[in-house]
Formats: C-alpha cells, sequence, structure tokens
C-alpha cells in the first residue's frame, strides 16, 4: 500500500518537474496553494485522521511480524535446548550435528517490516527505547594504543571516508584510547576497552559489512608497516546472546550453552508479553480515535501514546504530500489508502 502511494507521488513529482519555462512552474505552484485552500477544513481533518489511523495501523502490522518471528526462535530455541541436553546426557554425536543446524537456523534469522529491521542479531526486539544491537570487533595483531617513543600518522579507510589519526610520542593508552575514539565518532565507530584490556570497536551493521573482510590502513612504521595500505584483519566479538557465539564441542562448553538458552527463552518470553500488551495498547486507542468526534485533538493525543511502541512510519508524511497535489474527494483517497 506504501509503495503504491510512493509511485503516484513519483508520477505527479516527474510531471511536474518537465515544465518548459520558470513561470510555468510558478503557475504550477501558486494552481497546487489554491487546490489545498479549496480543500474543506473537515476534509483535511478527516484526511489527518486516516493517514495517522493507518500509520497505528501499520505499528500493529510490524508488531504482529515480531511476534511471528519471536515465536519461531522461541520454537526453534526450545528444540536447541532439547538437543544440547541430549548430547549433554548421552554424549550424542548427531545431537550435537543437530544443535548446530539449528544454531545456523536462528543466526540467519531475519524479522523486519517494509525493510525494517525488527529483531537484531542478539535476539533482542527493536524499539524506540532499545535500538539495534553494535556489531563489536577488535584489531588482528595491532594495537594502535600501545606507547611509542614516535608520533605516528594512522589512516583508516572504511568504505569511501578516510579517518586519519595522529598518535603522539610518549602518550599513554587512555590518551590514545580517547583520541582513537574522537577520530571514529563521525563515521558512527565507537571504541571502548574489554574486561581484559584490549581495544573493542563498535560499529553498525552497515560499517561492520564493509570492514568485516579487514580494515585498510597506514602508518609510519611505529605501529603499522609504513608505505601502502595494508588490510588489517579483524576479529568480531561475540555477545552471550549471539548465538554464534554458542558451542557445542564439549560437555563444558554445552553446559554454558543450555545456561545461554535458558537465559534467552526468558528473554523472548518478556519481549513477547511486551508486545502483546503494545498491541492492545494500540488498538485500543485507534478505537478510541474513530469514536471521537474532535479528531484532531484526540488523533494528536494517540501519536503521542504510540509513537514509541514501534519503528516511525513515514505514511502520514506520504499523505501530506499526496493531499498537496491536487483537490482529491472522499472517495479517490479512500481507494489509495486501501
Amino acid at each position: 500500500m506504501l509503495k503504491g502511494i510512493s509511485d503516484s507521488l513519483q508520477v505527479q513529482q516527474r510531471s511536474q518537474t518537465v515544465a518548459p519555462t520558470t513561470s510555468m512552474q510558478q503557475a504550477a505552484k501558486k494552481q497546487t496553494k489554491a487546490n489545498v485552500a479549496h480543500i474543506p477544513s473537515h476534509r483535511l481533518e478527516s484526511y489527518n485522521k486516516w493517514a495517522k489511523v493507518t500509520q497505528g495501523q501499520h505499528k500493529i502490522s510490524a508488531q504482529q511480524v515480531a511476534e511471528h518471528g519471536l515465536q519461531q526462535m522461541q520454537t526453534l530455541l526450545k528444540q536447541l535446548q532439547n538437543h544440547s541436553q541430549q548430547a549433554i546426557s548421552a554424549n550424542n554425536s548427531d545431537s550435537v550435528i543437530l544443535a548446530q543446524q539449528i544454531q545456523q537456523k536462528l543466526a540467519g534469522f531475519d524479522i523486519s517490516y517494509q525493510g525494517t529491521q525488527l529483531v537484531d542479531h542478539q535476539l533482542n526486539l527493536v524499539s524506540v527505547q532499545r535500538p539495534l544491537a553494535k556489531y563489536s570487533f577488535s584489531l588482528k595483531s595491532v594495537d594502535l594504543t600501545a606507547v611509542n617513543s614516535r608520533d605516528e600518522l594512522v589512516n583508516m579507510h572504511i568504505g569511501s571516508e578516510t579517518v586519519r589519526l595522529l598518535l603522539p610520542a610518549n602518550a599513554q593508552p587512555a590518551e590514545l584510547l580517547q583520541r582513537l575514539g574522537s577520530a571514529l565518532k563521525p563515521v558512527d565507530i565507537q571504541v571502548g576497552k574489554s574486561i581484559d584490556g584490549r581495544v573493542i570497536f563498535k560499529s553498525n551493521k552497515s560499517q561492520w559489512q564493509k570492514i568485516q573482510a579487514g580494515l585498510l590502513m597506514t602508518g609510519q612504521g611505529q605501529r603499522l608497516p609504513a608505505g601502502d595500505a595494508r588490510t588489517i584483519k579483524v576479529n568480531e566479538e561475540l555477545s552471550w546472546q549471539d548465538p554464534r557465539e554458542w558451542c557445542f564441542n564439549n560437555p563444558a562448553e554445552l553446559k554454558q550453552t543450555v545456561a545461554k538458552i535458558t537465559k534467552t527463552r526468558q528473554k523472548i518470553d518478556t519481549q513477547l508479553l511486551e508486545l502483546d500488551s503494545s498491541q492492545r495498547h494500540v488498538q485500543q486507542q485507534l478505537h478510541q480515535v474513530n469514536r471521537q468526534k474532535d479528531t484532531t485533538l484526540e488523533l494528536d493525543l494517540t501519536l503521542n501514546r504510540i509513537k514509541n511502541l514501534m519503528q516511525p512510519s513515514p505514511f502520514s508524511l506520504q499523505v501530506t504530500s499526496l493531499m498537496a497535489q491536487a483537490n482529491l474527494s472522499r472517495t479517490q483517497v479512500s481507494a489509495l489508502l486501501t
């Protein structure tokens, strides 16, 4: 439905750009403003109501997609837990193989709605309050916070972007870490230290996809070889919440994995309850909107109540743009919305 509206908007926008003269373009703009001015206020209010109600309906749809996906994950986790326990009690190699196959399914599970990811790679439900988990990694064989007696200028190439970093002579690890973090902040990469003192980088998914094959870097012979850029390999640092981190090689690892699976199942149960509560809340608010006469006030209150439940939708902006194109009838707008 959103795609259909977007397509109609793009066609109308393209038809406006073929005007041969500036004066004709200005005349078209004036005509558009006149059309909007001629739309009765009650009709504009109805359009606004339909747009915001449909936005709420998209939120419910996204919640239902997330709920269905989490339920499927819960089924896989239960199977994984059973196979892991069998591998512990009976030392069954077949159970280990089946557990690893289910692990791969969980790691590749994608739950999204209209291109928006709803559950991240750590099996966390995504919301405004709980954004997508970052990807963590460390540099293999390179320590940029090592103390050195000479200055070194380091270049890091990330996709089409280049980060330049000066590492001063005799600077201590804390200062070097701070400089590294400041240099990488503009490209949305965070820097910190692990419990064992290693430098850990955190990036979003798009940046990680550029980095995971290696980070192209140049130095001046202190911490990095001088000359041409070198590809520095990276190690992904996995959280226990990521199914890829779970191991099945021996009884000790299997016991740890079973404990992690149990915690994950409890987490997903909590997220399912959260979704159920959110769905009921949004549905109640939408029913209330449809019953109210003073739609403008109530719709604004409703949006304020539901805006943090799921990811924002551009639907109302698209409808606003659509209304600006012409004085459409209620029947025409209804056809576009359905």
